[in-house]
């Protein structure tokens, strides 16, 4: 019998925290679940799996962060998609994020590939980040919270870092933490975002408020710690650098109508010194680069892009 940890049962953020204004945008629960785990069907092992993720995603973000603060590059290898997606969306053609080389040795050039290699899996769904097992040639998860905790514990034994960032008995101050961020930040600026496309006021004015309200409860919690659990780096600080590391530049910009109000870097100092202090550290920078972010967003030409990440960013960021 698989040996899992007792927080694989934890609900799934998407259907937990789901918008509620006519129009909002609904993200579904991801269609791949299974866990990496001693004794199931995906067990650990060094070099069995492969991470496919795209620079620009706020939550591949997370899980590379994971995979660089844990120390897992010779565990688990990690390879980027392409910025482009190959056909267009509600077609036949549709394919999903272009795969540019596929160091797994399949000869994948688009997710679709990826995910229907071992399955008919179809065109639904064709995100990042993908955990393949190269054994047998599949995807075990799609779902990056599930994938930000196998990161955390299944690979310990290969581990240079081997600190948990999910401890038990700070769990259900993480999970408090995350009760926020996703839904006012992660996953509130694409609420502001789809809701405005689609025209819908209510489900526009229902995530720019919790947007706004999160940030400010954020900005609080930070003026008198270090991290969002106090003096330790959790999974609550994993979940949210990437996507408030990418406001002011992208979402900014991108998802809010005007007025769309301050910038984190004028009205937020507390957030902004939490992230110059994380991004301060190694394996941050390593993994970190919001100029090719903000060429995946924005779409327009790199030369643009590139003039808006410099006038945008805060200066303790690359040139």
């Amino acid at each position: 019998m698989a040996t899992i940890p007792d927080y694989t049962t934890r609900p799934d953020d998407e259907l937990k925290f789901a918008p509620k204004a006519p129009g909002s945008f609904q993200r579904s629960k991801n269609r791949l679940q299974r866990w990496v785990a001693p004794g199931g069907e995906f067990p650990p092992a060094a070099g069995r799996y492969h991470i496919f993720v795209n620079y620009g995603c706020g939550w591949c973000h997370q899980c590379m962060l994971a995979w660089s603060f844990k120390g897992l590059q010779k565990a688990v290898s990690i390879s980027h998609t392409g910025l482009t997606v190959l056909g267009p969306r509600g077609t036949p053609e549709y394919r999903g994020w272009s795969i540019p080389e596929d160091p797994t040795g399949n000869g994948f050039t688009s997710a679709y590939d990826i995910y229907n290699n071992a399955m008919d899996y179809g065109q639904d769904q064709l995100t990042t980040p993908i955990l393949f097992d190269k054994e047998s040639k599949q995807v075990a998860s799609n779902d990056p919270a599930q994938i930000l905790l196998m990161l955390n514990f299944a690979f310990d034994e290969w581990a240079e870092n081997k600190i948990d960032l999910y401890p038990t008995e700070m769990r259900e101050e993480i999970e408090n933490v995350n009760a926020v961020i996703f839904p006012g930040i992660n996953d509130g600026v694409y609420r502001c975002w789809v809701g405005g496309m689609r025209g819908s006021d209510e489900a526009y004015d229902e995530g720019y408020t919790g947007l706004r309200k999160a940030l400010e409860w954020v900005d609080s919690k930070l003026q008198s710690s270090a991290y969002l659990c106090g003096d330790r780096l959790t999974l609550a600080d994993i979940r949210a650098f990437p996507h408030l590391f990418r406001f002011d530049v992208i979402y900014h910009r991108l998802m809010l109508r005007d007025p769309r109000g301050a910038y984190l870097k004028d009205a937020n100092p507390a957030i902004v010194g939490w992230m110059k202090h994380v991004f301060s550290e190694p394996w941050v920078q390593a993994v970190c680069d919001l100029q090719v972010a903000t060429r995946f967003y924005l779409k327009e030409p790199d030369s643009e892009c590139d003039a808006l990440y410099a006038s945008l960013k805060c200066d303790w960021m690359p040139s």
